[in-house]
């Protein structure tokens, strides 16, 4: 990790709506938010592995997995439509309140169990190495044209792009 210290946090909260208790949902035979917590540690990048969750059930989980649990996140911050940036901020005021602090911090999400250990390594050596950047962001390819996508609004679909923008991506080929 060079000179940086630097934590992970990992959001495990116990509401979502979609998919009731996804974070410690079994996958081949280990929790889902395990898939997440085994390769931050192995990466090596990370000086502390933080869950951050409002159930004590996904907090003794995670640390049965290695990494820290060193609070409960208050319901406050842990509804679905609970931004980032609360829970966030909260967990950074208390580990500062407990004296620990880090140069940097990575989100890594469970619902991403196949991110490796290597992949984290490369993401950060990218992130240090690059000039006048403070984020990183991982993204995937995707599989359609954005012209076919739409965006649903109320209780209505709208094309993604206007018509005017899908004539100007005409000549977009994908790789």
């Amino acid at each position: 990790t060079g000179s940086a210290s630097v934590v992970a946090f990992i959001p495990a909260r116990q509401g979502s709506k979609r998919v009731p208790g996804k974070n410690v949902r079994l996958l081949n035979g280990h929790p889902l938010v395990a898939y997440t917590i085994a390769p931050a540690l192995e990466s090596g990048v990370f000086s502390s592995v933080i869950v951050s969750t409002d159930a004590e059930e996904t907090a003794v989980i995670a640390r049965h997995y290695g990494a820290e649990v060193p609070f409960l996140r208050p319901a406050a911050f842990s509804g679905d439509t609970s931004p980032d940036i609360e829970w966030l901020e909260h967990a950074l005021t208390e580990l500062k309140r407990q004296g620990r602090t880090w140069d940097a911090f990575s989100l890594l999400r469970p619902t991403s169990p196949f991110r490796s250990a290597a992949t984290i390594r490369r993401a950060w050596e990218q992130f240090v190495a690059a000039k006048d950047v403070d984020s990183l962001r991982a993204v995937e390819k995707c599989g359609q044209h954005p012209g076919k996508m739409w965006v649903v609004r109320g209780d209505r679909m709208v094309p993604l792009l206007s018509p005017a923008a899908k004539g100007n991506l005409g000549d977009v080929v994908p790789t």
